[in-house]
């Protein structure tokens, strides 16, 4: 069986991190802790989610603005968590608000199709014309369940293929090798796992594991099982637990090669990385089109809002009036929720008219050089992965390319300078690549570089 979070797993080889980089997190978030302990009574390890704990015990936040965030201690903290990637424009921008507000006096949530929704349809595929067909939903998860659910209808096939180390949300298939810390299988021909307990075992003949960014081992496991295969699903950036690393075009282009040679539905999970890769999306940034894609979190400016499409006639032949006995049931009593819409909305204007993206990856690249020259500064051999606004660190390994090189480098110093980070006022939790925005500066930036810096140097004699 696999593990819960890769901090857990780190904390594992090393209980807990070095003394004064937990006595220093205690001693500035008193609060919080009190507030921790008190949900033990309520909430399963104090926490409504897996991913908000990080130990010792998660930050309470009290309120956010922009860049930052302030916590009940009164703690105010550069966010590089930014609600897990939502938060393209930052925290409470202006022009979010002002349409949540608006919308909130004409109605919240009929449950019934609305104008507002179309047009937001009709906008998303004049940036993104390979949504011939979209449909709303809530969340990541949602989104690609209902877009392999399409991919198995259309094609009448059952099988599904992910690569390791991706992330596709919550479904029993999709926690399958992804959040495991010791695969199975070699690298070249990875065995799936099962990540959690309570998942059925027949998952491991039903979910193909793949290679990520081994472009000739994954065409090879796709040809082999091509007639059973209904979809390929992929992260064009591997973002949790794949570490924050891109796929390289060569690769991506393999993939699709290979999928479109057999008829099986390419499917990118572009839920984190959407917007963030331009408003084109990935196949703007890869030069690749896949049938279906995911996408979410950034599109909904933080308000909850996901959808997917593609290729028309594989939306029509599952979802249309005529599907037939090829139906799929896609439906939710919140999805096009109004206010969702109206933040998407007013999101996607700001993206248009101003140079907010690439404020973003500005941020993301200055904090990427910054981390590189800190890291080398102290002597520290850390791979910094990312691209566009998406960072991520990892130390005892130089170079990484797929989740195994990412279990290959020292995960518990590289939480224990995370630690450190948010006990000096950078909320980067140890469970999580960082995020920038629009709203982020420089000064933010040297913020965090300083964070880290100071971090080093008291982890120096214990882990270094």
């Amino acid at each position: 069986m696999g593990t819960t979070t890769d901090h857990e797993e780190a904390g594992a080889a090393r209980p807990r991190p070095p003394r004064d980089v937990l006595g220093r997190y205690r001693e500035t978030t008193p609060a919080s802790r009190e507030l921790w302990e008190r949900a033990g009574g309520l909430f399963p390890q104090g926490v409504s989610g897996q991913a908000k704990f990080f130990a010792p015990y998660p930050v309470f936040v009290d309120h956010a603005r922009g860049a930052t965030v302030t916590d009940v201690d009164g703690r105010r903290y550069v966010d590089l968590l930014m609600g897990a990637g939502p938060l393209l424009l930052g925290h409470g921008h202006p022009a979010v608000l002002a349409a949540v507000h608006a919308q909130l006096d004409r109605m919240v949530n009929p449950m019934m199709p609305n104008r507002a929704s179309l047009e937001f349809a009709e906008r998303l595929r004049g940036h993104m014309p390979h949504l011939e067909r979209i449909r709303f939903a809530n969340t990541g998860s949602e989104a690609t369940r209902s877009a392999v659910r399409v991919a198995r209808a259309a094609t009448g096939r059952t099988l599904i293929a992910k690569f390791e180390g991706n992330f596709h949300g919550s479904d029993d298939a999709f926690l399958v090798s992804t959040h495991s810390t010791e695969p199975a299988g070699t690298p070249e021909r990875p065995e799936p796992v099962l990540d959690y307990a309570g998942l059925p075992p027949r998952l491991l003949d039903e979910v193909i594991v793949l290679p990520y960014n081994d472009a000739a081992a994954t065409v090879e496991i796709i040809a082999a099982h091509a007639d059973r295969l209904a979809a390929v699903i992929m992260e064009p950036v591997a973002f949790s637990s794949g570490g924050g690393v891109p796929a390289t075009r060569r690769f991506a282009r393999a993939v699709r090669e290979i999928t479109r040679r057999h008829g099986i539905v390419l499917i990118f999970d572009e839920v984190l990385c959407g917007l963030r890769l331009g408003l084109g999306g990935a196949p703007g940034y890869l030069g690749v089109v896949p049938d279906l894609v995911a996408i979410g979190k950034a599109l909904g400016a933080g308000l909850p809002l996901s959808a997917f499409g593609g290729r028309a006639d594989l939306m029509e032949a599952t979802l249309g009036a005529g599907a037939g006995d090829r139906k799929i049931f896609q439906s939710g009593t919140f999805t096009e929720n109004p206010l969702s819409i109206a933040a998407g909305h007013a999101s996607l204007t700001v993206l248009e008219t101003e140079d907010a993206l690439e404020r973003a990856d500005a941020a993301g690249e200055a904090l990427r050089t910054g981390l590189r020259e800190v890291f080398a500064r102290h002597g520290v051999q850390a791979a910094i992965t990312g691209v566009g606004s998406i960072v991520q660190m990892h130390t005892g390994i130089a170079e990484v390319q797929d989740r195994r090189a990412v279990l290959a480098g020292d995960r518990a110093l590289t939480g224990a300078v995370m630690l450190g980070g948010v006990a000096r006022g950078v909320l980067w939790p140890p469970v999580h690549p960082a995020v920038t925005s629009s709203e982020h500066r420089r000064s933010h930036v040297d913020r965090v570089l300083d964070a880290v810096d100071r971090t080093l140097t008291d982890l120096q004699g214990d882990l270094l």
